[in-house]
C-alpha cells in the first residue's frame, strides 16, 4: 500500500469515529430529553386528573339533579294530562247528550226570545 492511501484509510478511519461519536451524542442526549418530556407530560396528565375528577363529578351530579326534576315535570304533566282527559271526556260525552236534547235547548231559546219580546213590547207602551 502506498503511503497516500493509508493516510487517506487513516483519515476516513478518524472521520468515521468523529461522527459515529457525534451521533452518539446527540442520540443520548435525545433520549434524555424524551424522558425529561415524558415525565412532564405523565405529570401534567396526573395534575389534569387530580383537577378534573371533582368537576366531573359536580357536573354528574347536576346532570341527575336536572335529570330528576325532567322526570318529575314529566309525571306532574302526565298526571295533568290524565286529569284533563278525564274532564274533557266527561264533558264530550255531557255534550253528546245535550246535543241529542237539541229539542230541549231550542225550546229554551225560543222561550228566551219569546219573553224578551213580551218585555220589549211591554216597555213601549
Amino acid at each position: 500500500m502506498t503511503p497516500v492511501l493509508e493516510s487517506i484509510l487513516a483519515l476516513l478511519i478518524v472521520v468515521t469515529i468523529i461522527v459515529m461519536v457525534v451521533v452518539a451524542v446527540f442520540l443520548v442526549k435525545f433520549l434524555q430529553e424524551a424522558t425529561l418530556t415524558m415525565i412532564k407530560v405523565n405529570e401534567l396528565t396526573e395534575l389534569t386528573k387530580k383537577e378534573l375528577e371533582p368537576a366531573l363529578k359536580s357536573v354528574n351530579n347536576i346532570l341527575s339533579t336536572v335529570n330528576n326534576v325532567s322526570n318529575a315535570t314529566n309525571r306532574q304533566l302526565e298526571t295533568v294530562k290524565k286529569i284533563l282527559t278525564t274532564l274533557l271526556g266527561a264533558s264530550c260525552i255531557a255534550l253528546t247528550k245535550v246535543k241529542g236534547n237539541g229539542g230541549f235547548f231550542s225550546g229554551l231559546i225560543s222561550g228566551f226570545n219569546l219573553f224578551k219580546k213580551k218585555e220589549i213590547k211591554n216597555v213601549n207602551r
